[in-house]
């Protein structure tokens, strides 16, 4: 998993890691500071899951509910 800081231009690696640290987030934790990445995506909200496969194509946006992104991974799975 990969998250991805958005929308936060002032202090934005402080504001990624400090909210990491709060939730217990561990992994990689990226920046979008312009949003540019955010709106290429479509996304209006956050959170927001965006799964991506192993080629790195993004095969879903949004998946929120928990059900969602289930089936949407198995589906990824069943593929290979």
């Amino acid at each position: 998993m990969i998250s991805i800081n958005v929308w936060e231009s002032v202090g934005a690696a402080t504001e990624a890691r400090n909210f990491a640290e709060i939730w217990g987030i561990d992994g990689p934790v990226l920046l979008d500071e312009t949003g540019d990445y955010a709106a290429a995506l479509g996304i209006r909200g956050v959170p927001t899951n965006v799964l991506v496969d192993a080629r790195g194509v993004v095969r879903g946006v949004g998946l929120t509910a928990p059900v969602e992104l289930d089936e949407a991974v198995d589906a990824l799975l069943a593929e290979d």
